[in-house]
């Protein structure tokens, strides 16, 4: 295993060498600067873990990369300006956003094509909730390589299938004789323990596993701001909220803006190519709706419009059935849904309806990310004011938590609500930036839409 890895990391690097020295040949770079240069390179990607092909999230390694090629820049700025008078520094600007691309395609592409080498097997402690969410994730993201080989049960709460339960606490340290396993997880929120805590677990698996994960119990409410202090011995873990930051708001409001203006011209193609269609049943092209917006204010939202002209004189007729009508205010939406027209299908699938929702976020009304605009009975049926004056202390946006995690497949009222309050204790601008990466994903695979 060792071997194959270390042959994979001498591939990525070969590969990095012959694309590096290319790139600089073909602009005619000096032969003492390229050596230079890619010398300061690979020493930052050392630092930076490139070469390790650990098991961190797309997003993740994106950061990284981000962080490794700023570094780098700005470096070579210093030295070409030192040396050569700022000789090259719009070359090494572009060599440095090609090869955040070229790095990550070549690390999924190794850790795809040899994760049975890469993979590392994980035992998950705890049969809960927690950790089946858990288990959930691991099939999600694939690059971050976890195997999972089973649970072990502690307690008669099994949330998890029967079929992967390998063994009870008390037959682990027999399970890890026999079975070689990469890491534990520790998986205790969500299970009513009594005699078995974390302390416990650390002293019973010393000497026996090479890493020891644990969920912690705040685990879903601060995250992503969190920082760890050991306090003389005791675990601090501070959580600072940033969606207050004055700063901060004002860069997401000039990426509102930049984005909402490349969502508009886009918009205004969309339109020349589907208006005849939409409004081929004598409807308008657009459809206004009330939606509760920042501090619980109405405004109207705009979309393409998806349903015939006279949608809610069929709705009501819909309604009459018992069954139609509890599906509806469960969800406010309806699946297979006889109101939608045939073009109206195709653009809620490929969610090409929201783009007129761009000109509610130049208003200011909205933005690109943040909780789902809800309608008021939605307000009173299943937030709640309270609840609905924390979700919208900040304005809504056209994706979010709730959109960018399985959109429509997401039934249950109360996960979408905590799908937008982790967004407000959480928020970050790079948590906007993988929001809409995740969208796009889901977006192309035109999963949960409808």
């Amino acid at each position: 295993m060792i071997i194959i890895k270390t042959m994979l990391n001498i591939f990525l690097i070969t590969a990095q060498i012959l694309f590096y020295f290319f790139l600089n040949y073909i602009f005619n770079v000096e032969n003492n600067f390229i050596i230079y240069t890619f010398f300061i390179y690979f020493v930052l990607n050392i630092f930076n873990g490139t070469y390790s092909l650990n098991n961190i999230l797309v997003w993740e390694d994106l950061k990284k990369q981000l962080q490794l090629h700023s570094e780098f820049f700005v470096i070579i700025v210093i030295t070409d300006f030192v040396f050569l008078g700022f000789q090259y520094v719009w070359f090494y600007l572009f060599l440095s956003t090609i090869f955040i691309f070229f790095n990550i395609f070549f690390t999924n592409f190794i850790k795809n094509h040899f994760w049975k080498y890469l993979k590392k097997k994980i035992l998950v402690i705890g049969t809960g909730i927690t950790a089946k969410h858990f288990a959930k994730l691991i099939k999600i993201h694939h690059s971050s390589m976890y195997k999972l080989i089973g649970f072990v049960q502690i307690s008669d709460q099994c949330d998890v299938p029967e079929s992967q339960v390998v063994c009870k606490y008390s037959e682990l340290l027999d399970f890890l004789k026999t079975n070689p396993i990469d890491q534990v997880i520790v998986a205790l929120p969500g299970t009513d323990l009594k005699d078995l805590n974390w302390r416990k677990i650390s002293n019973d698996l010393d000497g026996h596993i090479k890493k020891l994960k644990f969920i912690p119990d705040n685990n879903g409410i601060f995250n992503l701001n969190s920082q760890i202090q050991d306090y003389d011995g005791l675990l601090l873990i501070t959580a600072t909220q940033q969606i207050h930051s004055k700063f901060r708001n004002f860069i997401k409001r000039i990426m509102d803006v930049l984005l909402s203006l490349g969502g508009i011209l886009i918009l205004g193609i969309l339109i020349v190519i589907f208006s005849k269609k939409i409004k081929k049943d004598g409807g308008p092209l657009f459809f206004k709706h009330t939606r509760i917006g920042k501090d619980l204010k109405e405004f109207k939202i705009y979309k393409f419009r998806t349903m015939y002209a006279d949608a809610e004189e069929r709705l009501q007729e819909m309604l009459k059935d018992e069954k139609k009508r509890e599906e509806y205010y469960n969800n406010f939406k309806l699946k297979d849904d006889p109101r939608i027209t045939p073009i109206g299908k195709f653009l809620r699938e490929s969610s090409l309806d929201e783009f007129p929702q761009f000109i509610n976020v130049l208003k200011g009304e909205m933005s690109i990310v943040g909780p789902r605009p809800i309608v008021k009975k939605e307000l009173e049926l299943h937030y709640g004011y309270e609840i609905g004056k924390k979700v919208f202390q900040i304005k809504p946006g056209i994706t979010g938590m709730w959109q960018s995690h399985g959109r429509s497949d997401v039934e249950d009222y109360e996960e979408r609500i905590a799908s937008d309050l982790y967004y407000i204790r959480n928020w970050s601008l790079w948590l906007d930036i993988v929001l809409l990466l995740q969208t796009i994903k889901y977006v192309l695979n035109r999963k949960g839409a409808y």
